[in-house]
């Protein structure tokens, strides 16, 4: 976009990064609708998000059918409880990396824990969580300011982070129309309008859709903070998967290229086929792509945004802290013998300490454990 095509520069792609990273649902995709905004508004931005989830969205669709119609066969049962294994060895490492990029304060400390035990042990739901975390952080962000002996203390780092290029927020030079935004909300009105139709349809896509709309617009940080809700409310909650079918699902979303977040495709395929798994991925989309289009514009005009950020990352260190549940979850269901912690401590040991790609682990892993079990 930036070296190849000079749609947008440097400057304006670290922009949409920042952006992308400031609010609710997957980064990436955040970024991708960003993207297509700024280069051809709400059509672009619509035409962008589209075709960078359908790859792996057909992919999911392809890996769901195989694993849903065929786990019965001895093969196939012993291919994904090896699978299942590796999964936690995986989660466990993007955990790790995403703590020491995300909690590495005392303050941040705080409410990673305190976000940890209030899902796992308290069982609050996403909406308890972010009202607390935000109330919380933005106390913090007060003391941070009103008295320089919290913030030596509170704010030292525990380690030196990595310098992002997309630390300050830069002007975006795109010309604002209040014709076009006026189109763009008329646009999203009837998106929006449309989606909640079919949600309501009847009780079992109001449960998936709704609920994963709701997931979809308040989790901030990355795909993978949305796993603990996710977990919770489509095998707890409603029961449309098991703990075990949520650990294949994962395994399956690493398989696939995009967003972890794909995950949604899969629970909507078991549920309702593919139109559920279609439903299930627009709501879990549709809220951070509403609030990329909206806000766009208007973040060119906001200024510096340092107050907000330190806010938003303790709201993001408080969703990292949740991801431990789903670690503890994932190992109480795949984790059964002592093959499989094998695999799982092997599949973390090869990721953490040599650069073989996510893809060739999985695929390996499910040959060893076609041999063990």
């Amino acid at each position: 976009m930036v070296d190849k095509k000079n749609w947008l520069t440097d400057e304006e792609y670290l922009n949409g990064l920042a952006l992308s990273q400031l609010l609710p649902g997957a980064p990436t995709v955040n970024l991708n609708t960003y993207i297509g905004y700024f280069v051809r508004g709400f059509p672009g931005a619509f035409v962008a998000s589209i075709f960078f989830v359908i790859p792996c969205f057909v992919a999911m669709i392809v890996l769901a059918h195989l694993y849903l119609n065929y786990n019965d066969l001895p093969l196939v049962s012993s291919l994904f409880k090896g699978v299942g294994a590796l999964v936690v060895g995986l989660v466990l490492n993007t955990i790790l990396d995403l703590w020491k990029k995300g909690v590495n304060t005392p303050q941040l400390t705080i409410l990673a824990v305190g976000g940890f035990i209030m899902v796992y042990l308290l069982k609050v739901n996403i909406y308890g969580l972010l009202l607390a975390a935000g109330a919380v952080s933005l106390l913090f962000a007060i003391l941070t300011y009103k008295f320089t002996g919290w913030s030596a203390v509170m704010n030292k780092k525990f380690w030196a982070a990595k310098k992002s290029a997309s630390k300050d927020a830069l002007v975006i030079k795109h010309e604002f129309s209040k014709k076009k935004y006026a189109g763009m909300l008329l646009m999203l009105a009837v998106l929006l309008v449309f989606n909640f139709a079919l949600n309501f349809r009847n009780p079992t896509f109001r449960n998936l859709g709704n609920t994963l709309f709701g997931i979809g617009g308040l989790t901030f940080g990355s795909g993978y903070a949305m796993l603990p809700f996710i977990q919770d409310a489509m095998v707890h909650q409603y029961h449309f998967v098991t703990d075990k079918e949520f650990g294949v699902a994962l395994a399956l979303s690493l398989l696939t290229p995009g967003p972890v977040t794909v995950i949604s495709a899969f629970i909507g395929y078991k549920v309702a086929g593919i139109f559920g798994a279609a439903l299930a991925l627009a709501n879990m989309y549709l809220p951070s792509f509403t609030i990329v289009n909206v806000i766009s514009d208007l973040y060119s005009r906001a200024g510096k945004v340092e107050n907000v950020k330190m806010v938003i990352s303790g709201i993001v260190a408080a969703f990292f802290g949740t991801l431990w549940a789903v670690i503890i979850k994932l190992t109480g269901s795949s984790l059964v013998d002592w093959p499989t912690c094998s695999l799982a401590l092997a599949a973390f040991g090869i990721q953490r300490f040599t650069k073989i790609d996510t893809l060739w682990i999985i695929i390996a892993g499910a040959l060893i454990s076609l041999v063990i079990f």
